[in-house]
This record gives structure tokens, C-alpha cells and sequence, in this order.
């Protein structure tokens, strides 16, 4: 069993905050434009990982919830919760920002937990980023569609598409290499 822990604001955060999607596998583009938007609205970012490949086994009285896999034949590799290496890259790509954020980890469907999470924070805005087309794509619409679509149809907050990076595009954000 593995254990998330809750993480606070990097700062105090004025107003209602912009909510943005996040998963390991996302280019760093997708929470800088978020936190360049929530920054010209005067606001702070939550950034929200919805894990579907988890589940709560206990709630801890301090916040922190212990985790399952869905997949019981999947091993657990070392002892760092899921979360961790996320949130790592994203106190990287998101501290320079200077706009106070949060992550949030939860488990199950996205569009459901984006939508509590915006809830939770009455969010102004829920922002997600879009995938590169390809057929890993096409599947995961044809399959599941679009976590965006599904927000759209979930909930009463305007959601914001925040399209990937053309291949091989630089990222105009990324800091300057040393």
C-alpha cells in the first residue's frame, strides 16, 4: 500500500482559482499556460491529477489517503507514492511562475474528479490540455472519449482547452538552458 499526501499552496491565493488536469506522462507546456492564465485573472492554479489507476483504502486523520492499486496483479515498484515524482516536476516547471499553486491527487474517472476538485475549490475555470493527434488518440476517443467533453457535460464552469505543442515546437516558458 502506498500512501498521498496532501500539499498546500505555494503561497496565498487570491480569488477563485483555475483548475488545471494533469498526469505524469504531460508535457510541462500544459501547466505553464495554465499558470499564465490563472496569473492575467489575478488568481491562484490548482493543479489536479486524477489517478485511475488507484484507489482510497483509508482516509488518514491528517489528509493523507493510503492507495491501492486497481489492478491487483500490478506491483508496486519502491515506496514513493504516485504522486510524488509529479509533483516534483511540477514545483519545477511551476515555482518560477511565481503564481501560487496547489496539487491535488485523487483517484478515479477524470472528468469526475476535475469536476470535484473545481467543486471543492470553486474553481473559475477547469483547464486541460489536449493530446497529439495520433492512433493512441483515435482510441482513447473512440473508447472513452474526451475528458474535456465530458467536463463540458458535467458541470457548470467554462472548461478551457489548452492545445499541445506542435512536435518538435520549442516551449517559449521553459527557462533559458544554462
Amino acid at each position: 500500500m502506498t500512501r498521498a499526501v496532501s500539499h498546500p499552496w505555494s503561497a496565498p491565493a487570491a480569488g477563485r482559482p483555475v483548475v488545471v488536469g494533469v498526469e505524469p506522462s504531460q508535457d510541462p507546456w500544459v501547466a505553464r499556460e495554465a499558470a499564465s492564465i490563472a496569473r492575467s485573472l489575478g488568481v491562484g492554479l490548482v493543479a489536479a491529477w486524477i489517478d485511475p489507476t488507484h484507489m482510497v483504502a483509508e482516509r488518514e486523520p491528517d489528509g493523507s489517503l493510503d492507495l491501492v492499486p486497481v489492478d491487483s496483479d500490478r506491483d508496486e515498484e519502491g515506496d514513493e507514492a504516485p504522486d510524488d515524482a509529479l509533483f516534483r516536476r511540477l514545483a519545477a516547471t511551476l515555482d518560477p511562475t511565481g503564481v501560487p499553486w496547489r496539487f491535488v491527487y485523487a483517484t478515479g474517472e477524470p472528468a469526475r474528479g476535475l469536476r470535484a476538485v473545481a467543486d471543492e475549490a470553486d474553481a473559475v475555470l477547469v483547464a486541460v490540455g489536449t493530446r497529439r493527434p495520433g492512433f493512441g488518440f483515435w482510441m482513447n476517443q473512440l473508447v472513452g472519449g474526451s475528458v474535456a467533453g465530458r467536463l463540458a457535460h458535467l458541470q457548470h464552469r467554462p472548461v478551457l482547452l489548452i492545445p499541445a505543442r506542435p512536435h518538435g515546437a520549442a516551449d517559449p516558458g521553459a527557462p533559458e538552458p544554462a
